[in-house]
């Protein structure tokens, strides 16, 4: 009999391979990469990673009964992915695929230069709802799925096949969220017409939590290229009504909670009316009302010293989701979602920095959020530290 579940987790996973250089110092790319060298290499560093392990291992380490879903190929990498995902949780949702082999990432990070990934998708790009044990989806509170972007069954045809997955989840009484990844700008999923995929895709979205980077490629290419010309962060210079058109445009299609992530300066969210909220799960007896029709800006929590930013905005998803699912408000929602990101930037991997969710708290009571002068003077500060709330 297939036990209860808090959450599944579901869409791309791979395993990380990190070899460890053995020289130090300054490097020259050109000189270090050169054909017919030998680099002396130490052991390697095998890791999971994508959403369904850096956010599910992220929600089990904060206490959460939680079911993998993926693909892996019969292989010796899919054998080390799915060993390393049992640590966490249920991986009875583990499809094996005999056809195609695991997606696998060799990670080059060598001091002082910015790490070179060479990544295979493998059987991700293969994911469908053939591949989803729905015993297991019936018994969960809500259905996560992470990096459509980069998983070719669920971005092409419009993403019919992900609206089908999401349709099927709903129809079993169970919420949805839905992250998304940043893909190659010129590859396939770079340079298509996202628009008719938001349509397909975003009525069966409960919580749609994408980063603005990624959404602006998505909704305006064009100016996704001025702003990465620019000598600055990217969060640092998109303009706040940016953020607030592309929720509107989102809402419309009807979703019901629009996040989206900005690194340093935080989150933004906005929802829909309160009876868009009648069928969603995961909010059990909260007064809905207290969800509808808000828009507010959630300040981060930034780390005296960052180890590592890999893997930041799947633990905030994993914040977010965790609050929902323990009744949290609006406000202490974007709190929690962001102390997870800030507890990811205090390891050099993905999970390590996590707590538990007692862990989390404790912190919330004596972090102090980074200051918003961003914001202009239609956003108030609200009662609950470091949120802030529009004010049309």
């Amino acid at each position: 009999m297939t036990s209860n579940n808090d959450v599944v987790v579901a869409g791309h996973i791979c395993l990380d391979i990190t070899p460890k250089f053995q020289i130090t110092g300054k490097q020259n790319i050109e000189e270090t990469f050169q054909p017919g060298k030998l680099l002396k290499v130490g052991d390697a560093v095998f890791g999971t990673g994508g959403a369904v392990s850096n956010t599910g291992i992220a929600l089990s380490k904060l206490g959460f009964s939680v079911s993998y879903m993926s693909s892996v190929g019969q292989d010796g990498f899919g054998e080390i992915i799915v060993e390393k995902m049992a640590e966490y949780g249920n991986v009875d949702g583990f499809f094996r695929n005999r056809e195609v082999g695991s997606s696998y990432s060799v990670i080059l990070a060598l001091p002082t230069i910015d790490r070179i990934v060479l990544h295979n998708s493998g059987c991700n790009d293969y994911f469908t709802d053939e591949n989803v044990d729905w015993a297991i989806v019936s018994t969960a509170r809500l259905f996560h799925l992470g990096y459509p972007p980069i998983m070719r069954s669920l971005y092409r045809d419009d993403g019919m096949e992900l609206a089908n997955i999401l349709r099927k989840a709903r129809s079993l009484g169970v919420s949805t969220s839905v992250d998304m990844a940043l893909p190659d700008p010129k590859s396939e999923a770079g340079v298509m017409n996202w628009q008719p995929w938001f349509a397909n895709v975003l009525p069966h979205v409960d919580f749609f939590m994408p980063s603005i980077e990624e959404m602006v490629l998505f909704t305006d290419r064009k100016r996704w290229q001025q702003f990465r010309d620019e000598d600055a962060d990217f969060v640092d210079i998109v303009p706040i009504a940016m953020y607030q058109d592309i929720a509107d445009t989102l809402l419309e299609l009807g979703c019901r909670v629009i996040i989206l992530k900005a690194g340093q300066r935080g989150m933004y969210l906005k929802t829909a009316k309160s009876e868009q909220f009648s069928q969603v799960k995961s909010f059990g007896n909260i007064d809905c009302t207290a969800w509808s029709e808000r828009e507010l800006w959630g300040s981060s929590y930034l780390a005296d010293s960052i180890q590592s930013a890999t893997g930041a905005g799947d633990s905030a998803v994993a914040g977010i989701l965790a609050a929902i699912l323990h009744g949290l408000s609006v406000e202490e929602t974007l709190q929690f979602g962001n102390c997870l990101g800030y507890q990811n930037l205090l390891a050099l991997d993905t999970v390590s920095g996590i707590g538990t969710y007692k862990d989390t708290e404790s912190l919330l009571e004596i972090l102090e959020p980074a200051p918003a002068s961003f914001l202009d003077n239609s956003w108030s500060r609200t009662s609950s530290k470091g949120i802030w709330e529009w004010r049309s």
